[in-house]
């Protein structure tokens, strides 16, 4: 178990690319948050209605395709992380 984390601990250190898919990862996502906000807050404005219900079923499909869009980003960033971490590995054989 020792050598387990000293390798990745060896393996994390020698390619900053890992660090930066994740890092990638999350500022995508945190941007699309900010992106689905004002989109959303445009599109109440817009409509001009108080009724919660109008407001809720016009949302619902936007907010639908940004979640998608942010289990997809965090899918993609697994897998490039997981690929360095992989490549890195091989690399130093380990």
């Amino acid at each position: 178990m020792k050598d387990f984390f000293l390798n990745s601990t060896r393996i994390i250190e020698s390619n900053p690319r890992i660090y930066w898919s994740i890092i990638i990862g999350i500022a995508v996502c945190l941007i699309s948050f900010i992106g689905e906000a004002v989109y959303i807050q445009n599109l109440a404005e817009s409509l001009a209605t108080k009724d919660q219900t109008i407001l809720k079923e016009a949302i619902y499909p936007i907010t639908q395709k940004f979640k998608w869009f942010r289990i997809v980003i965090i899918i993609l960033t697994v897998f490039w992380a997981n690929f360095e971490y992989l490549k890195t590995k091989k690399k130093l054989g380990l």
